[in-house]
């Protein structure tokens, strides 16, 4: 079982895992809710999400006619395991806010910054495993994060403003 076959169950994974992940911290920032609602809201997505996207993988791979059923439940595996393994970094920071003031203090740059971190490293990943140009996997993995990241940002800001949270 060679890594380069789960490839595109992986990155698509790990990209959904910290975009989706980090969409609702984003949203629920932006949106001037508490802690125990971005981590309710967070878990709620990792978990919910990551077995969605399983499913997806699985029920995507068996109309492949190629593709048996055995292939099909390890895509589902490898699509869980990166979606939750990259879906919890954005997380991170939440989690360890009782460990460290700086974490109290800066969670949410820090959670940015992890997320660029993971960003980057899955660009990275995916450019050793296809083996495309490392650098241009990492710039298009981490600008297409980010922009999600900005967006569910502003329409949590937004939402928060009609919602009167803000």
């Amino acid at each position: 079982m060679a890594i380069k076959n789960y490839a595109k169950s992986i990155v698509y994974g790990g990209m959904d895992g910290i975009v989706t992940t980090f969409a609702v911290v984003a949203g629920a920032v932006g949106g001037n809710l508490g802690v125990e609602s971005i981590l309710i809201l967070g878990f709620s997505n990792l978990l919910a999400d990551g077995f969605s996207m399983a499913a997806g993988d699985y029920l995507s791979s068996t109309t492949e006619e190629s593709n048996i059923k055995d292939k099909s439940i390890k895509n589902a595996l490898a699509t869980f395991a990166s979606f939750i393994i990259f879906g919890l970094i954005p997380l991170l920071s939440y989690i360890f806010m009782g460990v460290s003031t700086v974490f109290k203090a800066h969670t949410f740059l820090l959670a940015c910054l992890f997320v660029s971190f993971a960003l980057f490293l899955l660009g990275l990943v995916k450019g050793l495993i296809t083996g495309e140009n490392k650098a241009k996997e990492i710039f298009r993995t981490l600008f297409i994060g980010l922009v999600a990241a900005l967006f569910a940002y502003y329409v949590g800001e937004v939402l928060g403003h009609i919602a009167g949270t803000i």
